[in-house]
């Protein structure tokens, strides 16, 4: 297969193809110029070749007619392991430019040496081939492969100091290092050597330090953790006989191309065999489901054990984009048919279409769907991954159509809901155009194309506080006060004066009108019975005497539509799936008598949303960790005269560095009112190098987005999701359940979140844009609200909705009312939403006296960090928005008299890999480095011991530059939690896993980190 790649600008050498040869009339179309070039050509007949053609070895770019095409090989995996020969660079930088190739690829070209001769030799520049093709080229000659520096080539183009080599007749073969977690990383070069990855080990003890000694053939590293062996490799017959379908699949790595012999045994079976022989070779090839299988593998020696040698599609010396390609769609294969694949497709289709929380029978059916590509008795494809089978099974499952039970359902999304309203009441564009509406991702929390994160708009195994723990209910992580109530004044505003762009959601229009709802108006009875049947299927139980109220007082039948439309918004069976099951009535909870508050702190949690490179943040200056670092980080080390510098004693270096986007902090820093908390991260006990790679206790998921933002807001890392709740709302809970019985608020700014959230205080949700979201029509509505939310229901999804929404209706007017009754001292930035969410919790904190309040926690959240490319800008940018909105924050602070009981400290998901990677990025990591900010702190320090070492394989090194940190998240936490009035009898359930933990060594002391009082 051949692509045309370009005209006779492209500057990449290659053979000038003949006019008149068979495959230059392929390619051009005609014998001659002029060509007609196809953007693809591909090959069905074996082509004679002609000239300079015949003696090409290997074939990338050839010219022809001025056109360029490039030679797509067929797709071929090597093996990952191997023998090497040194291939070196083919001039000037001779030793200096060189590595290790397999000599079965073609990696370099031929450079000939003998007497006085010293030459390369090529049919066309730049051409590469085979190390077997490169001694033949020599031997021609009566020459050998050069094993010293020869003068570059003005023919054959091997001189580029990057790209181009020729072959050597040097051997090498790195050791493979072997882990104790069962990882190898070999050491031919230093990208391989940062690659540690699993293998499947196939037979013998692997290799491991025992009593400070390796196994014969290898030796401990240098601190003793693992061992370093000489390797091995060999090729091996895996089958005499023909294999059942599972021995196969489990055993053979390799793929074939189509044997062209026919089939020699199990012609009839389901495992066809075609052998080369008579009898079961390496050479013979087996066909099963489609796919061909060469009866081969590889494997490396290591110390007295073996493991298969991996197959890959990447050309380690001669990287390309189809290489990569391949390898990600093998990856999607792999998953594709992966075991888990049919249920777990199965499960999230469920919860989107049907209910959050289906049984495991229901799973089980519409996995066997997607598998067999059949359900109940139909046969839609019969194939594997059949989605026409899968969504019967979703939908025509007996639990699908026959929801009674308390936990089928699920909360309805808001732009379902809304879709549904607007073509249920059957709403039209005044001139019949389609329906513009503006963008309302940051006014209802969904829109198309518009999820915040990769993980969508919410994550699936969500669960609300209120239900119990093996209950999901995924779409309540978005039913936000804010979000909920927007929706509500967006669609009432749109029933009673459709959308338009004056004070709705729609475009642009003359009299601020585009369109309208058209449902028409009917007997009350008629309309009720319409209203129940489009808007709930028929669904409809205690809410509908309410609704038929509405009909039968209003004044006129079209008044009275509009607010039973607006009723049908709020009530259950629009909002949720399922059966409702109406109870009781609900019992008024009591009113609270609030007295004078005795004291007010507040902390503020940070949060560096995607993981910052925090060792971009706080840099060592003007000591060996400086050269470390530079060493380390390479293109993205920060130069000295762009740091800010600062002091710090008890560290190996006495100076540091801030990046220069954040001056508020050495300001803060040099005033002693902000310091930084070294060496941090998700810890479930103290690890180093040997227990992390060994039996220590780690976090689930470590380097992972989702797992890493739960874990550093819950700090129970070893426990998936967030049934430990958040730490900040665990303080919440001690501080309102201690002897002094503090009256405690947590507030989030940034939509639902784990750290904000405790057992018994429920963090309240605010807007960044207006603090609260009040319902418009809260004051004519209010007896209908009543109406919906004073009867219990049986269905936890129901039950969850009314409690929801009573409780966002009561929060955002009681907050509403707080926040229009004080004013801010300063005129606030909202330059960035970090900007807007801490100017609403400043506002908040205006209101304490108002609100007698005693203890505040608040969390606010700014990113995307997850810097994986061009950091250096990215940080600019983010940096410097977080100093615009903590300088002002700091300075309302000050300006109401409350920066000294205020605490603001900053977390991440983790850490970034100190080396980059080809993107001038930075990937997942785990240590970092934060800040803690605040009036009444000890500041101007750097606590917590600052890594020793920065170079890759140092003491805290777990691969690649990911840092181990030394200290867990609680080593800041615990003191702010003591600070905030948190008693001793509470701080195991607050912080479960500091008993893992030495506090003299692992926690900063609450008198080291706050001034006394």
């Amino acid at each position: 297969k051949y692509r045309f790649v370009g005209g006779s600008q492209l500057t990449e050498s290659g053979l000038s193809l003949q006019a008149g040869s068979e495959l230059f009339t392929a390619l051009c179309g005609a014998a001659a110029a002029p060509c007609s070039f196809k953007l693809e050509v591909e090959l069905t007949t074996t082509l004679t070749c002609s000239g300079t053609e015949c003696d090409v070895m290997d074939l990338n770019v050839v010219e022809v007619a001025g056109g360029h095409y490039q030679f797509e090989p067929a797709d071929c995996v090597q093996l990952f392991f191997y023998i090497g020969k040194i291939i070196a660079h083919g001039g000037d930088g001779w030793w200096w430019r060189r590595s290790c190739a397999n000599p079965v690829t073609r990696s370099a070209g031929v450079a000939c040496c003998g007497g006085a001769t010293k030459d390369h030799f090529c049919i066309y520049p730049k051409s590469y081939v085979t190390l077997t093709e490169a001694t033949s080229t020599c031997q021609l000659q009566g020459l050998e492969l050069c094993n010293t520096k020869i003068v570059a080539s003005t023919e054959c183009e091997y001189d580029d100091l990057t790209t181009d080599r020729v072959w050597t007749p040097i051997d090498c073969s790195g050791a493979i290092e072997v882990h104790p977690s069962g990882k190898v990383a070999w050491q031919v070069d230093t990208t391989t050597q940062q690659n540690l990855f699993p293998v499947e080990w196939l037979e013998g003890s692997m290799p491991v330090v025992t009593d400070g000694a390796c196994p014969s053939g290898c030796s401990t590293s240098s601190d003793e953790t693992y061992c370093v062996c000489v390797a091995t490799m060999s090729s091996n017959t895996v089958f005499t006989s023909l294999p059942s379908a599972t021995d196969l699949t489990s055993k053979l790595k390799i793929g074939a191309y189509p044997p062209t012999t026919s089939c020699s045994q199990g012609c009839s079976s389901e495992v066809k065999a075609y052998l080369t022989g008579s009898s079961f070779d390496e050479n013979t090839i087996f066909e099963y489901s489609g796919k061909y299988y060469k009866n081969q593998q590889q494997t490396v020696a290591v110390g007295g054990a073996k493991f298969r040698n991996p197959p890959v599609f990447m050309h380690k010396m001669m990287p390309s984009t189809r290489g990569a390609l391949l390898e990600v769609e093998t990856m999607l294969d792999h998953l594709f048919t992966h075991q888990n694949t049919p249920v777990f497709i199965g499960y999230r289709l469920i919860q989107r279409l049907v209910t959050s929380n289906p049984s495991a029978a229901y799973i089980e059916a519409v996995g066997q769907a997607f598998s067999t590509g059949t359900y109940d008795g139909h046969t839609y494809s019969g194939k594997y991954g059949d989605l026409a089978a899968t969504v019967a099974a979703i939908l025509l499952h007996p639990e699908a159509r026959m929801q009674d039970d308390a936990w089928e359902g699920a909360l309805r999304e808001p732009l379902i809901k809304m879709m549904h309203f607007m073509r249920a009441m059957e709403y039209r564009d005044d001139d019949g155009r389609e329906i513009g509406l503006q963008g309302l991702q940051d006014t209802i929390a969904q829109w198309p194309f518009e999820s915040p994160s990769v993980f969508n708009f919410y994550l699936p195994g969500y669960s609300p506080d209120r239900f119990a723990d093996e209950y999901v209910g995924p779409e309540f992580e978005i039913f936000t006060p804010p979000m909920a109530i927007n929706l509500l004044n967006g669609l009432m505003k749109m029933v009673d004066d459709g959308f338009s762009w004056c004070d709705s959601w729609g475009w642009n229009s003359p009299n601020c009108h585009n369109g309208g709802l058209t449902f028409p108006t009917n007997d009350s009875e008629v309309t009720l019975n319409q209203l129940d049947l489009l808007l709930t299927g028929g669904r409809m139980t205690s809410s509908k005497q309410a609704v038929r109220e509405i009909l039968e007082e209003a004044a006129t039948p079209a008044a009275g539509l509009k607010k039973a439309q607006k009723a049908m918004l709020m009530v259950p069976e629009f909002n949720v799936m399922g059966a409702s099951m109406p109870g009781d009535g609900r019992a008024t909870a009591a009113s609270e008598t609030l007295t004078e508050p005795r004291s007010y702190k507040a902390t503020v949690m940070l949060f560096l949303h995607g993981g910052a490179d925090t060792f971009n943040l706080l840099v060592p200056l003007n000591c060996d960790l400086y050269d470390e670092y530079v060493s380390v980080r390479q293109d993205v080390a920060l130069a000295p005269e762009s740091l800010l510098s600062i002091s710090t004693s008890g560290q190996t270096c006495s100076e540091f560095g801030i990046h220069a986007g954040l001056p508020i902090l050495k300001e803060l820093y040099d005033a002693g009112d902000a310091a930084f908390i070294a060496n941090v991260g998700g810890l479930v006990e103290p690890l180093t190098k040997e227990t992390y790679e060994g039996s220590g206790a780690r976090c689930a998921g470590l380097y992972s987005h989702s797992d890493q933002q739960v874990a550093a807001q819950t700090l129970k890392c070893q426990t998936r999701g967030t049934s430990p709740k958040g730490a900040g709302g665990r303080i919440a809970d001690a501080l309102a359940s201690s002897s002094q019985s503090y009256r405690t608020t947590s507030f989030s700014v940034a939509g639902t979140a784990p750290w904000p959230t405790g057992f018994g205080v429920k963090a309240e949700i605010l807007d960044q844009n207006t603090g609260v979201s009040r319902l418009s029509q809260y004051t004519e509505l209010q007896t209908v609200i009543g109406n919906i939310t004073s009867v219990t229901h049986g269905n936890i999804y129901c039950e969850e909705y009314v409690q929801a929404f009573n409780d966002a209706l009561l929060t955002s007017e009681q907050m509403g009312e707080y926040l229009e009754a004080t004013a801010l001292q300063t005129s606030m930035s909202t330059s960035s939403s970090l900007a807007m969410q801490l100017k609403q919790v400043a506002h908040i904190i205006a209101t304490r006296e108002d609100r007698k309040a005693e203890r505040d926690v608040f969390f606010v959240s700014f990113g995307s960090f997850d810097t994986h490319s061009s950091v250096a800008s990215a940080l600019n940018g983010l940096f410097g928005s977080v100093n615009t909105a903590l300088e002002s924050f700091v300075t309302e602070l000050k300006a109401q008299g409350v920066f000294d009981n205020t605490v603001i400290v900053t977390h991440s998901d983790f850490g970034r890999t100190l080396t980059p990677n080809s993107g001038l990025g930075t990937d997942h990591a785990w240590a970092g480095n934060h800040v803690v900010i605040g009036g009444g702190l000890n500041g101007g320090k750097v606590f917590n011991t600052f890594p020793r070492s920065l170079v890759e394989g140092g003491e805290q090194d777990a691969g690649r530059g990911r840092l181990i940190p030394k200290y867990p998240w609680e080593s800041v936490m615990v003191p702010i939690a003591e600070w905030m009035g948190m008693e001793s009898g509470e701080t195991a359930d607050v912080f479960p896993n500091l008993a893992n933990f030495n506090r003299s060594q692992h926690i900063i002391g609450t008198s080291s980190l706050f001034q006394s009082r």
